[in-house]
């Protein structure tokens, strides 16, 4: 993942969360507060690890779909009397 999509995600997380609000102080956001370090730390050192895992998961799908297409890309080319 590219790092400024990262770093998108991590704004998106934080407006989420609100964790630059101190002033709520109710409900959900009085817990988030009591919390805030976690979540920074969440936020700046162990969701970057986790997203490359997700990700890397489907990195190998990806890559067997693109050469099964190339494959079909060469047979076609080859068919038509091209040299690939």
């Amino acid at each position: 993942m590219a790092s400024t999509q990262y770093e998108k995600l991590q704004r998106l997380l934080r407006e989420l969360f609100r964790t630059n609000q101190a002033d709520l102080d109710f409900g959900i956001y009085r817990v988030i507060n009591q919390k805030r370090d976690e979540v920074e730390q969440f936020l700046e050192k162990d969701l970057l690890p986790q997203v490359k895992a997700a990700f890397g998961e489907y990195q190998s799908v990806d890559n067997q779909l693109l050469n099964a297409e190339l494959q079909e890309e060469i047979k076609q080319a080859e068919k038509m009397g091209f040299d690939p």
